[in-house]
């Protein structure tokens, strides 16, 4: 039986919760001399108002993605990658909802094969202090893998509780953003010209559910959406988003991941781009429809 390495970081990260999509971000800012000043608690309130004025520029959307192989290195026991994302980032009443489900068909290079499937469903109020989190995977049809659990922020701290696999309660960095308000973070940041960026999330999946993310962030460039859009709403000018993932408590290592995003500054992603060390995978968006506001009482 041929062997294909599948490793736990080689996972899709929620990036595309973090970025609203993941995406669905400031390691970075070191570097850049770039820094925010934190609250007494550690999280910048100034922050939440910045990202809560973006809120108004996003387009709650469905979009579908098709994954393909852009290069394998020699050796490499993956040679052929395919497969598909589907998203949905919906407003509602008391918050954003972010789901996600992903399927990744690894081809081995003595011919066997991987089936890959990860779901996430995810809510956050709008000021980004309540989130909720349930994540499964799955390898060949069979579940591996499920957690569930709340996050709150305090002031001095972030309280992750979970229920699923077990019931445990975890402290978190009074900065640590969900994946959300992170992300609208971001888009400010791009919005208003920053070239890096370095902040720390947690978002409740896999084996390393919070991390340090390092981005670089591109200027505006025109979009080249080919996808089908009958709203129009991926013809908006676009950011390139390249972010490292540093797991918290284990950075030394270097990055366990690394995704590329052109995000668009209505918060719809026009392109992926993830590096799995010894592969790497596109995904371009094939389909994206916006979806109505919620009337709310």
């Amino acid at each position: 039986m041929p062997v294909i390495t599948v490793c736990p970081e080689n996972r899709q990260r929620s990036v595309f919760g973090a970025l609203i999509f993941c995406v669905a971000l400031a390691g970075c800012s070191a570097q850049a001399g770039q820094s925010f000043a934190a609250g007494p608690g550690g999280f910048d309130p100034a922050h939440v108002r910045k990202a809560a004025d973006t809120q108004a520029e996003l387009v709650p959307h469905v979009a579908e993605y098709r994954f393909s192989m852009v290069s394998s290195d020699v050796g490499s026991s993956v040679v052929g990658v395919r497969g598909a994302l589907g998203y949905r980032f919906e407003k509602v009443c008391d918050g954003w909802i972010t789901e996600m489900q992903h399927l990744m068909v690894l081809q081995g290079a003595e011919g066997g094969s991987i089936n890959s499937a990860y779901s996430m469903t995810q809510w956050e109020n709008f000021d980004g202090s309540k989130y909720r989190f349930r994540m499964r995977d799955y390898l060949d049809g069979v579940q591996v893998d499920e957690v569930v659990g709340d996050a709150v922020r305090d002031k001095d701290k972030v309280l992750v509780t979970y229920e699923v696999p077990v019931e445990v309660t975890e402290e978190l960095p009074a900065d640590t953003m969900f994946p959300t308000q992170h992300s609208l973070t971001l888009l400010k940041r791009a919005l208003q010209g920053d070239k890096f960026a370095n902040d720390l999330v947690f978002d409740g999946s896999g084996d390393t559910p919070t991390n340090r993310i390092a981005a670089v962030i591109s200027a505006a460039r025109p979009s080249q959406n080919t996808a089908e859009d009958a709203d129009g709403i991926a013809n908006r000018p676009y950011h390139s988003l390249n972010l490292a993932y540093y797991p918290l408590g284990n950075a030394e290592n270097g990055p366990s991941t690394e995704i590329a995003v052109d995000f668009g500054e209505n918060g719809v992603a026009q392109e992926l781009r993830m590096n799995y060390g010894s592969f790497r995978v596109r995904g371009d968006l094939q389909k994206v429809t916006r979806l109505a506001a919620p009337e709310c009482g």
